[in-house]
């Protein structure tokens, strides 16, 4: 009888550990590592593309050049602007007549005060006065708009050299140099890129997980193959406000550092989230 008590006592311990064990067992659900961000490269204004400065798997960098059009037209245009907004010769010219123009107005009242001149004189004299102002004034005016055009010019010779708006890697070339880049949104895009650091993770998550997944948790990704093995820490970014009702899950976003670019976009994982 003691032998049998032992015995049973024995089995509801192991039985115990064996639900600890199950309680405590991590759970690892099904996700998709992908790009965070998939952007497709127009040109906003239409133009022959002269240079592409990116193959497809290459990586480029923010703010680099990555295709350049031909600009010729808009260059010219920008030298001669310049130009014009440098030279003064209208603005001296325009000084001395006003000079000569000030000079004789103060002799022509000096006269009349004296009784030695005219009235119609001295109007005369007023008169060329205010030619010669509105001529400097016109001078200076122009100047300003040769100023204001050559900044217009550059910008336009500016947006013939479209720059990469991410740190990333090019997935995919549309046109090639010598062909034409026609701007709007139905248009071929030139390149395609993506950007892997950071990489967003995806996942789909029962409803009854809803309450316990807040932003900023940290959970472990685990690729698969061919990349399995691995373990890497992620936070969670951005959890989805609709629960989808059909299947009783909702979505949740991750961000996962990636700055060595170990992992790619595009690999399926499993998703352990801390605590859950």
């Amino acid at each position: 009888m003691m032998n049998k008590m032992l015995l049973l006592l024995a089995g509801m311990g192991l039985a115990a550990q064996g639900l600890a064990s199950t309680a405590h067992a991590e759970t690892a659900y099904d996700g998709m590592i992908e790009p965070s961000q998939l952007l497709e490269i127009r040109s906003p204004v239409s133009g022959l593309i002269s240079q592409v400065n990116a193959v497809r798997g290459g990586v480029v960098k923010k703010g680099a050049v990555i295709v350049s059009l031909d600009a010729s037209v808009e260059r010219s245009a920008a030298d001669l602007a310049r130009y014009r907004a440098g030279v003064d010769g209208a603005i001296r010219s325009g000084e001395s007549r006003l000079e000569h123009a000030d000079r004789k107005l103060k002799r022509r009242t000096e006269l009349a005060d004296k009784h030695y001149g005219t009235a119609q004189e001295r109007e005369d004299a007023e008169a060329e006065q205010r030619i010669a102002q509105a001529d400097v004034q016109l001078a200076k005016e122009n100047r300003q708009i040769a100023r204001l055009e050559a900044e217009h010019a550059q910008t336009l010779a500016a947006q013939k050299l479209l720059r990469s708006p991410i740190d990333g890697v090019v997935v995919e070339q549309g046109l090639w140099p010598g062909e034409m880049a026609e701007a709007g949104e139905g248009r071929k895009s030139i390149l395609k890129l993506a950007q892997i650091n950071p990489l967003r993770v995806s996942v789909l998550l029962p409803a009854a997980l809803y309450p316990r997944i807040k932003a900023g948790m940290k959970a472990e990704v685990r690729p698969e193959k061919p990349l399995e093995g691995g373990r890497y820490t992620s936070t969670v970014a951005m959890v989805d406000r609709v629960i989808d009702a059909a299947s009783g899950t909702f979505r949740v976003h991750l961000m996962l550092p990636n700055a060595d670019a170990a992992l790619p976009g595009g690999l399926r994982c499993k998703v352990v989230f801390a605590g859950v």
